[in-house]
């Protein structure tokens, strides 16, 4: 079915729920005694609490049901939960959220980047995207906002944009234990203290402490690594036996300030320690019609590497280059709340975050090994027919071995060092500060929102301070499988690749809602953004000459004031019905990387909307038909790959010089370069109904049909003039069913909810021709992976009274049918290529109390 089809059919079936919702409301109730009807939702996707039915923004406000079902901690976990809508870990194991949305791949994994679907927490905008996976523990509601949001949330939100809101103190006594066990041997435990009022003041606490063993197997678990030669402090550490480990321990505090109706103070801390371990990474395959093929083939085999040739989740992989992560992430935000008058509301929203993030990966799935006698003489015996060619074919057996006895002692030397393929050894230390001004104005005929935006950030990030970020295979004989590293685990220092960036932003927004008519209401806002980023890259290259300990590139200065803005109409025949049509533009900033600068992204967005309550508030159904251009989108590039290191070589040249530019590519790790054109057009529609007493059904339907109408020909070059559109699926789905039964006993009732969601199929490869092994070992993961569904349930015994306590006893499952499919893949040149995959069934039991 092609777009025009499905946009005929879309817009036929939102004319007739238009129609449907024309009709008077008593043809459709039912008995009024029933008490039946879908309970309204406060979101404020606006900068204002609104019924979410009355905000023109695709928006999905996930319920505390819908956390509670899905384990819903953090935005990792969102994933196709809000139509078009999936989420995972970026590769590295820095703890980066990699979001698609709307025909996007938002990463923000390159230092001094930004993303496109920004992420809000009460009202703050998080800059640093890595490190973002945190546990919330007293999230009151995530709002997925769907479209470009440039005009009230600004810059990098041309995707979309993720809001979370965390609970205000109630100013009622309350203590809430909750503690649950599950399989992996996961436990978690919560305990929650409300004070009640003393005076104008209020207050809450909140502890988790949340813990759950990896469910992948690392068979080179045991390995020593020493990086205490770096001033960074991370010491020693040993690779883990288990991988994906979950293990935080998270704060939150809040205390509100009312000393009157007019006027609101709220202080907010969080805090997340992290010190569990990235997922695990398998190896796929490895092209063994490649040069090098026989060694790796005996490299592989004497360290027996675990392979998921199948490309589904292993019971193992030999990533001995992971250790424990070390994550801090925390904030402060204070909140002014100022009504003025009835028509009048003022709001000022101070904030400070701090990040520190230290995290190992094993990008292939292999790193590290042990170079063995088997490798040597693989490579031995390699190099000797190298070198003699079709002579070696007539030696006799004598002849071959006194040749190979010559050879041998260039490789004999290394056994017993660790031979790194491709990992990283990532760390980004970051902090932030922002201001936001916010009047609100309202009457009868106009809303208008008005405000200032001062943020400031500061942040660096690359390997422990001296050494090296990310290990790829070197232009060496004793190297070119790899980095060789001390069979002691101690890291040298050199080879530094260190980014340091500095970002302030400047904003002024406004945005009028005036009614021409009661049914009929324009709409336009406006936001004039300035950025200022300075970037510097600090490097040492051993093999420069003469020797250069530690160079600075020249700082880079990004500077550029950019508009957004929108325009559109609402209309609301009645009350229970919103039909409406917008404009709206936003961008994702500028800036540079080791001297290679990128343009800002831009986005162009055309959508057009229904939002209806039905059947007397039985039946809610929301529509939103989009188009979207992304003019210079930003993608992000790894070096590792070999695509990208030459898209690298070729951008650094003009600026460095070819040699400098080739040892620089190598320290770059990853950096951003303009894709060209990216073109998105789809719909999203949701659907819920509450037909019967205690019985809610739901349903969100996502099309994306993506295009690239025009790529940057240093992009096509590099990908053999083939680029195909990757890791967006066309189609997601998330369906849900939640039942609760009448009273069984006291005011006990059951509660019973399944999740499924959805996701079709997506390409790994961007040119699967080129990217395709000679010996087809890949072709597993090469072509993507095939469409599958998630299904999570949990089932309640709620209100059981307990003495003077409220008691709810839950068993729950995620990924109840076990699925092992890959999420993501690495091309790591021509050596192998790696995957990760979706976390396995979990399940487990939890009680909570309330006093």
């Amino acid at each position: 079915m092609n777009f025009k089809s499905i946009s005929r059919h879309s817009l036929l079936g939102c004319t007739a729920l238009a129609t449907l919702a024309l009709l008077p409301g008593q043809a459709m109730a039912q008995d009024a005694n029933e008490n039946v009807g879908l309970e309204e939702i406060i979101v404020t996707a606006q900068k204002r609490e609104q019924s979410v039915q009355d905000v023109p923004i695709a928006v999905t406000a996930v319920t505390e049901a819908s956390l509670q079902a899905n384990r819903i901690f953090n935005v990792a976990d969102l994933s196709a939960v809000a139509p078009g809508l999936t989420v995972k870990p970026s590769a590295g194991g820095i703890n980066t959220p990699s979001f698609t949305m709307r025909g996007q791949v938002s990463y923000g994994v390159v230092a001094g980047s930004d993303k496109q679907v920004s992420i809000y927490l009460d009202g703050v905008y998080l800059g640093n995207p890595r490190g973002s996976i945190f546990d919330l523990p007293d999230i009151a509601r995530l709002e997925v906002l769907r479209g470009p949001q440039g005009t009230l949330f600004g810059r990098n939100a041309t995707a979309g944009a993720v809001s979370v809101t965390t609970r205000d103190p109630s100013g009622d006594a309350r203590l809430k234990l909750e503690a649950g066990y599950g399989n992996y041997d996961a436990y978690r435990i919560r305990a929650t203290v409300e004070t009640p009022e003393v005076g104008p003041f209020s207050a809450l606490f909140t502890y988790v402490r949340n813990y759950r063993r990896g469910p992948i197997k690392n068979v080179a678990a045991g390995m020593a690594w020493d990086r205490t030669l770096s001033p960074s402090g991370y010491g020693k550490a040993t690779s883990p036996l288990w991988l994906g480990t979950q293990d935080t321990n998270s704060y939150f505090a809040a205390v509100k300030f009312e000393p009157s109706d007019n006027f609101r103070l709220v202080y907010k801390y969080d805090r997340s320690d992290d010190s569990g371990t990235p997922e695990g990474t398998a190896i796929v395959g490895h092209d063994t019609t490649f040069a090098l093929g026989p060694v790796l083939a005996a490299l592989y085999a004497s360290n027996n590497v675990p392979f998921a040739r199948d490309a589904l989740r292993p019971e193992s992989v030999s990533n001995g280059f992971i250790v424990p992560r070390i994550q801090t992430a925390q904030g402060h935000s204070l909140t002014a709340t100022w009504h003025a008058s009835d028509n009048i509301t003022v709001k000022n929203i101070f904030a400070y975050r701090k990040t520190d993030v230290f995290a190992a990966a094993s990008l292939d799935g292999t790193a590290s090994l042990i170079y063995t006698q088997a490798t040597a003489d693989a490579y031995t015996l390699l190099s000797a027919q190298s070198v003699l060619g079709a002579a070696w074919a007539f030696l006799t057996p004598q002849q071959q071995a006194g040749t190979l006895a010559l050879f041998a002692p260039t490789f004999q030397g290394f056994v017993g060092n660790r031979v790194t393929t491709y990992a990283s050894e990532s760390t980004v230390r970051a902090k932030q500060y922002s201001d936001e001004l916010q009047v609100n104005y309202s009457s009868d005929k106009l809303q208008l929102t008005l405000g200032g935006l001062w943020f400031k950030s500061e942040d660096e990030s690359g390997g422990p301070i001296g050494m090296q970020n990310t290990f790829t295979p070197g232009a060496a004989v004793a190297d070119t499988l790899g980095a060789l590293l001390p069979a002691s685990g101690i890291i040298p220092l050199g080879n530094e690749g260190r980014n340091f960036n500095n970002a302030t932003s400047l904003a002024a927004y406004a945005q009028l809602e005036y009614k021409v008519t009661p049914e009929l209401e324009f709409v336009a806002g406006a936001r004039i953004t300035h950025d200022k980023k300075t970037s510097q890259f600090r490097f040492d290259i051993p093999s420069a000459v003469p020797p250069v300990p530690t160079s600075l590139l020249p700082v880079q200065e990004y500077s550029k004031t950019k508009p957004n803005f929108l325009v559109g109409l609402n209309w609301t025949p009645n009350s229970d019905t919103l039909v409406y049509a917008k404009y709206s533009t936003s961008f994702v900033s500028g800036g540079s990387n080791a001297g290679l600068r990128y343009e800002p992204e831009t986005a162009s967005s055309f959508e057009l909307g229904l939002k209806a309550d039905l059947l007397d508030n039985k039946l809610r159904a929301n529509l939103a038909l989009f188009h979207v251009d992304y003019k210079h989108y930003q993608s992000p590039q790894g070096t590792s790959s070999g695509p990208s290191r030459d898209i690298a070589v070729a951008q650094l040249t003009p600026i460095y010089g070819a040699t400098l530019a080739n040892q620089l590519a190598g320290l770059l790790s990853t950096f951003v370069v303009d894709q060209g054109t990216v073109r998105a057009k789809g719909f999203e529609l949701e659907l819920t109904a509450a037909p019967t007493r205690g019985l809610t059904l739901g349903a969100g339907i996502g099309y994306t049909d993506v295009k690239f109408p025009f790529v940057n020909k240093v992009i096509l070059d590099a990908n053999a003039g083939r680029l195909d559109v990757t890791a967006r699926p066309k189609w997601t789905v998330s369906l849900n069913a939640a039942y609760e039964t009448e009273p069984l006993f006291g005011e006990a009732t059951m509660m019973f909810r399944l999740d499924g969601q959805y996701r079709s199929a997506i390409l790994f490869s961007a040119n699967p021709v080129k990217d395709l092994y000679g010996d087809r070992s890949n072709a597993s993961i090469v072509y993507g992976t095939k469409g599958f569904m998630m299904v999570n349930g949990r089932v309640s015994l709620r209100h059981i009274k307990i003495g003077g306590a409220d008691a709810e006893l839950s068993v729950w499952g995620k990924n109840i049918t076990n699925r092992r499919d890959a999420t993501g893949t690495l091309p790591l040149l021509q050596y192998a290529q790696s995957a990760n995959f979706v976390e396995p069934r979990t399940f487990g039991v939890e009680l909570g109390v309330e006093f």
